[in-house]
């Protein structure tokens, strides 16, 4: 019983450092309590731990903390050691160049994704995504790419999660989505319109490993009103060209 201490610790201190997004920034010691379900004491002992070893910092004016430079190591040798952002780099750079458009290279995880590349022409407009930046899978290309290739019953615990509307193009019934995923695991890509954010399109397919595992997903994401009908099955043929192109690296 006496191990399970500093195992829950451990379990806990993880916990706090993910709360800190690109949209949360800065939490307080009592929004750290009242999200995590934790003893404010519990809380404060915690943050202490993780400020003397610089993973988080405090901000002296709002008396909040947000990741330290300690963090920032940990992640930024995460993101250079990463084989498939580094492999599928040189390609995407080149995808980029022929269509013209932002390309991204996302992952999946535990029901969102998270992107690990972003590559934008000089004069693109109108993405918002960041690298490392999480969205829902269930309301973007790159995502419905990544869901449609889980089991059914992660593709449940999505649905049972809840189906939050974005925007007035969001899918919120788990029937349409689950029929919806059916038609994007059969055409081998995905089309966002406008799902996630209202501005924005996106064609996304997915990437394999040697052994045929769905590992990632390449898109492409445009002003929705850069997006025409025409043009859809271009892309993906440019998109699955690369996709192949990166397993074949990978292999």
């Amino acid at each position: 019983m006496a191990q399970q201490v500093p195992l829950s610790s451990v379990y806990n201190a993880i916990r706090i450092l993910r709360e800190f997004t690109l949209e949360d920034e800065e939490l307080g010691i009592t929004e750290l309590s009242q999200r995590l379900g934790l003893a404010k004491s519990t809380i404060f002992r915690l943050v202490n731990t993780l400020y003397g070893n610089n993973l988080v910092e405090k901000n002296m004016h709002t008396h909040k903390y947000h990741l330290g430079i300690g963090a920032f190591e940990l992640g930024f040798a995460a993101y250079h050691r990463n084989e498939l952002r580094l492999i599928a780099y040189p390609l995407l750079n080149k995808l980029m160049s022929t269509v013209r458009e932002a390309v991204h290279l996302a992952v999946y995880d535990h029901g969102e994704i998270v992107f690990l590349s972003k590559m934008v022409p000089d004069y693109h407009q109108g993405t918002v995504s960041k690298i490392g930046k999480r969205i829902p899978s269930y309301c973007s290309a790159s995502g419905k790419v990544l869901l449609a290739n889980q089991s059914e019953q992660e593709i449940d615990r999505v649905i049972q999660q809840g189906l939050y509307r974005h925007t007035p193009k969001t899918i919120t019934d788990g029937q349409t989505l689950t029929e919806h995923l059916r038609d994007v695991l059969k055409n081998g890509y995905a089309i966002g319109l406008s799902e996630y954010n209202e501005s924005v399109c996106s064609i996304a397919v997915p990437v394999y490993n040697d052994t045929g595992q769905v590992i990632a997903a390449i898109s492409l994401a445009m002003i929705k009103s850069y997006l025409y009908p025409a043009q859809i099955q271009n892309y993906v043929k440019e998109l699955k060209t690369y996709s192949r192109l990166i397993t074949e690296r990978l292999s």
